[in-house]
C-alpha cells in the first residue's frame, strides 16, 4: 500500500517541540544564536513570555475573557532587555547574557493569541524566545514567544522621537 505524497512528508516532519522535553534537534541557545528571526506559525497551546502588565493573573483573566483567574508559571528569557516606554516596560532585543524575570500563561488557541495582540497593539510584535520556568514543574525550559517592541529601540533608550514606530502605527491612515 503506498501513501500519497502528503502523508508521507506530513509523517516525515518532527514536532518542534515535545510537552515533555525541550527540543533537542536545536542548540538550547539556538534562539540566541540566530541573525534573523525565525517566524513560524504556532500550534496551540504554545506559551507565551510576559514581562510587564500581563504578569497580573487578574489582567490576564480580563483581557482573555476567562472565567477564572489563570495559573502563570514563574520564567525568565535570556537574550532580551528592558526598556521604558513612557511608564510602561518594554522588551528590545539585549546581549546574549541579559536575562528578563517575567511569568508565562499557556496559550490554548489563536483567539487568544489575537486578544493578546489586540491588547499589545501593533506596538509590539509577537517573537520566538527559549523560555526557562524558575519553578519545580515540568517542562523546565520551552519554546514559546513573547512580545517585542516594534520600533527603533535604539531611539526608546535615547527617549527621542521613534519615526519607524510612527510608520507603523500610521500605515494606512495617512492615505498611503
Amino acid at each position: 500500500m503506498s501513501q500519497k505524497p502528503e502523508e508521507s512528508k506530513a509523517l516525515q516532519i518532527p514536532s518542534l517541540f515535545s510537552a515533555k522535553e525541550e527540543p533537542v534537534s536545536v542548540p538550547p541557545d539556538y534562539l540566541l544564536q540566530r541573525d534573523e528571526p525565525v517566524d513560524f506559525t504556532p500550534t496551540f497551546p504554545v506559551y507565551y513570555f510576559f514581562y510587564g502588565t500581563l504578569t497580573s493573573p487578574a489582567q490576564l483573566k480580563r483581557i482573555l475573557d476567562l472565567p477564572k483567574e489563570p495559573q502563570l508559571r514563574k520564567a525568565e528569557v535570556n537574550g532580551f532587555a528592558i526598556a521604558k516606554w513612557g511608564d510602561y516596560p518594554a522588551l528590545i532585543n539585549g546581549k546574549k547574557e541579559d536575562v528578563v524575570t517575567g511569568s508565562t500563561y499557556l496559550v490554548k488557541s489563536e483567539e487568544e493569541a489575537q486578544k493578546l495582540s489586540h491588547y499589545e497593539t501593533n506596538a509590539y510584535e509577537v517573537a520566538d524566545c527559549q523560555i526557562y520556568f524558575k519553578d519545580d514543574k515540568d517542562p523546565k525550559a520551552f519554546g514559546g514567544k513573547v512580545f517585542v517592541y516594534a520600533g527603533d529601540a535604539q531611539a526608546l533608550l535615547e527617549q527621542r522621537f521613534d519615526r519607524k514606530l510612527w510608520n507603523r502605527q500610521m500605515a494606512g491612515k495617512l492615505g498611503r
